[in-house]
């Protein structure tokens, strides 16, 4: 069965967090300690969640430059992406710096979170996650950070995951970019298959999130990879 990309359209957002992203990421290591209780969730506890991601897809694009990717398969979402480009040298050159910063995501949820969210797990882990990144990326401009990559378990390994990518790898040769992604378990083979390398990782109670580099393949730009 074929599937169709496209941009996302901001009235697609409960589909994409009902039937995508939170079952693409139900088992992952970040959502499992932001949910401890996943297992064990009554429906309406889970239809909060979803109504939380929603509001996240749609307050995205509102806040920060970030590209979205969606894919259908007649007429149904099966597959959701997004990146965004750091471009330090840009963002100091300009105002509202902060309102870019993807790690600002989580400020803009309509003021409310999910019940059954552990907020204390979900803040240390992100810090940790954000320090790892911040390592990483330091000393670098001009970089394409990896945010979403969620396809609809029944339709796994089915090309959707390297569609998205072949599109996202696509824009960052074009523009001489590096690229960045910290990837669950589940994501590594993917990446690799495009060039990422793991150079660190960050552990949780329920699994590893490796740090994934690609360098640039731009020969005018430094393509060494940052080194732990």
């Amino acid at each position: 069965m074929s599937f169709v990309l496209s941009d996302v359209d901001i009235s697609n957002a409960e589909s994409l967090s009902r039937y995508v992203e939170v079952p693409a990421i139900w088992n992952t290591p970040l959502f499992r300690v932001m949910f401890p209780s996943a297992e064990n969730m009554h429906e309406t506890e889970r239809d909060e969640v979803v109504r939380w991601y929603a509001d996240m897809l749609r307050d995205a694009p509102k806040n920060r430059a970030e590209t979205f990717l969606q894919a259908f398969i007649d007429g149904i979402p099966v597959g959701l992406c997004a990146w965004t480009t750091i471009e330090r040298r840009r963002e100091m050159e300009s105002a509202g710096q902060l309102s870019k910063d993807p790690s600002r995501r989580s400020a803009n949820t309509k003021n409310w979170l999910p019940l059954t969210l552990d907020v204390d797990g979900w803040l240390s882990l992100s810090k940790e996650l954000k320090m790892e990144r911040e390592r990483i990326l330091k000393d670098l401009d001009n970089i394409c950070r990896l945010t979403i990559m969620s396809v609809n378990p029944d339709h796994q390994r089915r090309g959707i995951g390297s569609a998205f990518m072949q599109r996202i790898c696509g824009e960052i040769n074009l523009h001489g970019r590096h690229a960045f992604v910290l990837a669950a378990p589940e994501g590594v083979p993917l990446y690799a298959k495009f060039g990422f390398k793991v150079i660190g990782h960050v552990d949780s109670p329920h699994g590893m999130i490796s740090s994934m580099f690609r360098p640039s393949r731009n020969r005018t730009t430094s393509s060494t990879a940052p080194i732990r």
